[in-house]
């Protein structure tokens, strides 16, 4: 490249000592004026200077030694130390230094200990959660308590008070299993309930020990003990009770709340059932069954499709 070049600027010195312009020259190889003329001028080295925002020496300096005093810290945990010191540099420009020094560690998260639910369900009515949340009746606080399967998500029964003691808490359990049609002297769903006062009452643990029905409690700070309850609080309130604000009275209360509880059991599809119904899991209670029932769907709709284009193909 270098050797075609100076080719080149020796062909157009010549042509211009025989009287021939050096545009006409140039136009005659087709070369640009700006590429003819940068080859004339002397190479010069370009001086590198620091960028404006460069860390300084001393800035460096003062992210290695936190580094090195805290290694478990991370780029921003830094920046902020530097920052309560007096000194602010940017996220960014402490984790370019780190890296450039080889001294970012991959980040993982460590795995949490509150998605132990500490339970294997496989079929109904093995295990049942308890709990109760807050609502409005003529601007006055109430309490919403209800009774869930943790194999279907099924609503097994609910009830609606001004506050909340141990009867209740029989009251709801004890209406569950008549719905379920189950009786003392059979094996009965065992409850698992947070450690509130109505839950650990001495009553309250009487009644199970009667019943011979086994009552379990959540860990503390562990609300994934009883996350299924606990859902189902958070898609009621958006879906029903936030919507109304307050119930004019008990009664209406029990009816709005009884038939958006039906519609959650029969009609609303649940993403974590494969789509299907609360209720629909509880009646087939087996989670084979069902996905051999999805599959069954997915290969019917499938063939009706294939169907449908070879139609109107022909």
């Amino acid at each position: 490249m270098e050797e075609q070049k100076e080719n080149i600027m020796r062909f157009v010195t010549d042509q211009k000592s025989q009287g021939k312009t050096i545009t006409a020259t140039l136009k005659e190889i087709s070369i640009k004026h700006s590429t003819y003329y940068s080859w004339l001028q002397p190479v010069r080295k370009k001086e590198t200077k620091p960028h404006i925002a460069e860390l300084t020496p001393e800035e460096k300096a003062a992210i290695d030694e936190i580094k090195e005093q805290y290694p478990h810290l991370r780029h921003r945990q830094i920046q902020g130390v530097l920052q309560n010191r007096g000194a602010y540099l940017s996220y960014s420009s402490v984790y370019h230094h780190l890296k450039s020094m080889n001294m970012v560690e991959p980040y993982r998260r460590r795995p949490s200990p509150l998605k132990e639910p500490r339970y294997s369900v496989w079929q109904k009515n093995l295990m049942w959660g308890c709990d109760w949340t807050k609502l409005l009746i003529n601007h006055i606080r109430w309490h919403l308590i209800v009774i869930i399967d943790f194999f279907s998500r099924y609503l097994i029964s609910f009830g609606i008070y001004p506050s909340i003691n141990a009867s209740h808490v029989m009251h709801v359990y004890a209406a569950g299993l008549k719905d379920q049609g189950m009786h003392r002297g059979t094996v009965l769903p065992e409850l698992r309930t947070d450690r509130g006062s109505p839950n650990t009452s001495w009553v309250t643990k009487e009644f199970f020990s009667f019943m011979s029905a086994d009552l379990s409690y959540t860990r503390v700070r562990r609300p994934t003990d009883n996350a299924l309850t606990e859902r189902f609080f958070g898609t009621v309130k958006q879906e029903e009770i936030h919507i109304v604000g307050s119930y004019p009275d008990e009664y209406s209360a029990l009816y709005e709340i009884g038939r958006y509880i039906d519609f959650y059991n029969t009609e609303r599809p649940h993403q974590s059932l494969w789509n299907f119904t609360p209720h629909h899991i509880h009646e087939v209670n087996n989670n084979t069954l069902i996905l051999d029932e999805l599959e069954d769907l997915k290969q019917r709709s499938r063939m009706a499709r294939r169907q449908y284009w070879e139609g109107r193909q022909g």
